[in-house]
């Protein structure tokens, strides 16, 4: 099943080329395989995967969402108990993404993993899908009055036993299906398009990364939309049925929807480029690290020209090898940024540093201007990763006491029928599903025609107007609950408000989530080494599990310093109409505009992928509009 990785083990290195030729590797042929390289299919390929993307992400948020209730209501846990086990459960799902990303890239391609994921989810949504209907695998019903008294049934062994088998294969569906599904839809496009052969001037260069083809910047766009209209459906239709017709049917759908769309997929599967696993750059890494410091007295040459300096350094070109199928690693060009790890890639006088064959000799003392700038790829997006987290923070607060607004809220939609409150999140869902059809087709259109670059604006651009308008969100948010609340004290508790009155800061942070989402998914992939796109994935939904404990670590913190000094609750109570969440919100809107200023920062200082570093007396003075307009 993995042979991508056994294969990548085989690949070997040559210097017999020049040192200074831009190279890209080509699709190679594996013939002793039987399996050539077939050119990227692009939509028709992509056409036999989406339907399977939107039927995991529903069947992962239709158990996902509604863990605790589901765990109150149907298997009359405590609320404490059902709470602990949904934050384990949610802990794990959230991280499981960087332990299939790092199987995907080093050992078995992104193909057989995310096949894998899709089993494990149909699995699991079988085996959750009976313990919520076979009468022997779930405790007795129990109804509300008995419920508050503390007299219902709890689980047994058997019944713990095969819900946690349940939620434990939902983990792995998520570690196989998510950080994969993405770049492996990524894959079926031509990045050739926008990369192949050497640039005619250093501006056509610099953009050589920036300017992913346009079926593709199409295909980060769309991707997730279905992924939002997937937790639209699971936040209303599915929620529907769990609450008033059954959990069992609330849970069977999605697993039909499940196994239908996977057969769609198989059918496929003679479209699908499959880029082999490459084998695990996290010992480069280390190579790099450890090369560097050996040599820190080592002086480098040219210090203040990449050109010259990377002329010199070890720096031999990239050559797949026949029999590992397709594979897409740009060279990168040597830059000056963190120059203090070019130093791995000194040649010194030893004659046996270099075998004949062009492989350095000691892998640990000698690495590659290749090696090199991958480590620094990583390196440099951490602070930009930490933005991410930053802003995942500010939709998680928003999202979280938007339910409990809800809760003190009319439910009515018409005169009769109510919605769940955990369905009003939907509409965060649906502002991003109506407007990146609206950005992709007409904004981005229109801003290419003024900016030149494909897409409309970089991907840094798009992430720092996500994060501009979040504060925005928040503010809204500050103002209806001043009004929510107040209404509610004068109603006993209650408010009369409508519940969708709490839309406009939903929708609001959903064009947030447009640019900043979306922006984020694209950096990532664009951005990390190329044999870590998989991971670059996991690392968008560990963004998501970091902001998950920091949002509770962000209230405990708020709450601690507001009591100290009013005296009583603090802003973020227990009954929030005790409280003071809008000044929450308004805190919250603060923070939204310092991310906003360290994202610029750190946006002031990025230099994207493979760009080539300018020598100062070619450059012209830098300014302010000047790098806005580069980022």
């Amino acid at each position: 099943m993995c042979e991508g990785g056994r294969a990548a083990a085989s690949m070997a290195r040559t210097a017999s080329a020049s040192r200074r030729q831009p190279e890209t590797t080509s699709l190679a042929v594996d013939e002793a395989g039987g399996r050539a390289s077939r050119r990227p299919r692009g939509w028709k390929a992509v056409g036999f995967m989406i339907g399977l993307y939107l039927a995991i992400a529903m069947a992962l948020n239709a158990f996902a969402q509604p863990v605790t209730n589901y765990l109150i209501k149907r298997y009359n846990m405590k609320p404490n108990a059902a709470t602990n086990v949904a934050n384990v459960f949610s802990g794990t799902y959230s991280f499981s993404p960087v332990v299939g990303a790092f199987v995907a890239d080093a050992f078995c391609g992104r193909f057989w993993t995310l096949l894998f994921g899709a089993v494990a989810a149909f699995v699991a949504m079988v085996v959750i899908t009976l313990s919520a209907t076979i009468r022997q695998l779930k405790p007795p019903s129990c109804s509300d009055v008995a419920r508050q008294a503390g007299t219902c049934a709890g689980p047994s062994g058997l019944h713990r036993a095969v819900l946690y088998i349940g939620m434990a294969l939902l983990v792995v569906a998520t570690g196989g299906a998510n950080p994969t599904s993405l770049p492996f839809g990524a894959d079926q496009f031509d990045h050739d398009d926008a990369s192949s052969g050497s640039s005619s001037n250093e501006a056509d260069e610099r953009r050589r990364r920036a300017e992913e083809p346009a079926g593709l910047k199409r295909f980060y766009n769309w991707y997730y939309v279905v992924t939002m209209m997937a937790s639209f459906m699971a936040l209303t239709f599915i929620a529907y049925i769990q609450d008033k017709v059954s959990w069992g049917l609330g849970f069977g759908i999605p697993t039909a929807l499940v196994a239908a769309t996977f057969a769609v997929f198989l059918a496929g599967t003679p479209l699908y480029v499959r880029v082999p696993a490459e084998g695990s750059i996290f010992s480069s890494v280390a190579r790099v690290v450890v090369a560097s410091c050996r040599k820190r007295r080592l002086t480098l040459p040219h210090p203040r020209d990449a050109r010259q300096q990377e002329a010199v350094l070890y720096n031999p070109p990239i050559v797949v090898a026949a029999g590992t199928g397709t594979s897409r690693v740009f060279k990168l060009p040597l830059t000056l940024q963190l120059s203090f790890l070019n130093k791995a890639a000194i040649v010194t006088a030893d004659a046996d540093e270099i075998r004949p064959d062009g492989s350095p000799a000691r892998p640990w003392s000698l690495c590659s201007v290749q090696q090199v700038e991958e480590v620094k790829c990583l390196v440099k997006i951490v602070p930009v990763w930490i933005s991410g987290v930053m802003w995942f923070i500010s939709v998680a607060e928003l999202t979280n006491y938007t339910f409990l607004q809800a809760l003190t809220m009319d439910l009515h939609m018409g005169r009769s029928f109510t919605i769940p409150p955990v369905s009003i999140a939907a509409i965060f869902n649906l502002a991003i599903v109506l407007f990146v059809p609206v950005y992709d087709l007409l904004v981005a259109r229109a801003a290419q025609r003024v900016t030149g670059v494909e897409g409309g604006i970089t991907v840094l651009q798009r992430q720092g107007v996500g994060v501009a308008i979040s504060g925005l969100a928040l503010v809204v948010a500050a103002v209806v609950e001043r009004r929510r609340r107040a209404s509610a004290l004068d109603n006993g508790g209650t408010s009369p408000m409508s519940v969708f009155v709490l839309a406009p800061q939903l929708a609001v942070m959903g064009v947030s989530a447009a640019f900043n989402m979306i922006g984020q998914m694209e950096f990532y992939n664009t951005e990390f080494p190329d044999q870590m796109r998989t991971l670059a994935n996991a690392a968008f939904y560990c963004a998501q599990g970091a902001s998950s404990y920091l949002a509770t670590a962000v209230v405990n913190v708020v709450n601690a310093r507001t009591r100290r000094r009013g005296g009583g609750q603090g802003w973020v109570a227990e009954d929030i109409n005790a409280g003071k969440l809008d000044h929450f919100y308004y805190a919250m809107a603060v923070f939204a505009a310092i991310n906003f200023v360290y994202f610029l920062v750190c946006s002031y200082f990025y230099r994207y992928k493979g760009e080539p570093e300018v020598a100062a007396e070619d450059s012209p003075p830098a300014t302010p509009e000047a790098v806005l307009l580069k980022h």
